[in-house]
């Protein structure tokens, strides 16, 4: 489905046909790259290691944290220099060895920094690197960039077979408009519960800190 078909579809689900609509055309799209982040954060739909200004990284000497493209959500693999590094956690490295943070040599492992307030996502290399490289990514992300209501040939970066179930989360937030033609409480309710079938539901933030706080599994690699 493109940006058009959404509309058309929303708009026929909605039985929206007044004049002027209930709901105007950029206000849908709005709700569909919300669907789209949803979903992509839910259900890690988009899986990415080729895109060069996601999954390319320009190592220098002495530099240890680097910034990631804001669409990064979680990182599934990475190499250095060709080599897999293993992902780590700062609480981790803490019961392992001290002082572990002035260390230089090789990158052998990653540690990854959710985005935080304005500051994107990271990537910080343990131990700090002492020559050039390279890192590779794969990761999970969301949209590069979000749809608009004025290219309507555009469609999701989602696999088409979950398209439909996008429109559960652009009626749920359209009926939350605070309007006498457009509240409905009982119909949001119903199609967020549709949504989550599909996509899952959404952690608090309590949830969410607790699992960046967690230790990943370490699997060392064999150099």
């Amino acid at each position: 489905m493109n940006v058009g078909d959404f509309i058309t579809a929303f708009r026929t689900a909605c039985l929206d046909q007044a004049d002027p609509p209930f709901w105007a055309s950029e206000e849908i799209v709005g709700f569909l790259n919300e669907a789209v982040q949803e979903a992509s954060e839910r259900a890690k739909l988009i899986e990415d290691r080729s895109t060069s200004s996601v999954c390319a990284l320009s190592v220098v000497i002495a530099q240890d944290t680097y910034p990631l493209h804001p669409s990064v959500l979680e990182i599934n693999r990475a190499t250095f220099n060709g080599r897999v590094i293993d992902e780590t956690s700062v609480e981790e490295e803490d019961s392992h060895s001290c002082g572990w943070e002035q260390r230089e040599g090789q990158p052998r492992r990653f540690i990854y920094e959710p985005a935080s307030g304005a500051r994107p996502p990271q990537l910080r290399l343990v131990p700090r690197p002492n020559s050039p490289g390279a890192i590779a990514l794969t990761v999970y992300r969301g949209a590069l960039r979000p749809l608009s209501a004025c290219s309507s040939i555009e469609s999701p970066e989602l696999p088409t077979r979950f398209h439909t179930r996008l429109l559960h989360w652009m009626m749920y937030r359209a009926h939350l408009k605070q309007d006498a033609d457009t509240f409905d409480t009982v119909k949001a309710g119903e199609h967020l519960a549709l949504f989550e079938q599909a996509f899952g539901r959404r952690d608090d933030a309590n949830v969410q800190r607790k699992h960046r706080d967690d230790s990943p599994p370490l699997v060392h690699s064999s150099w």
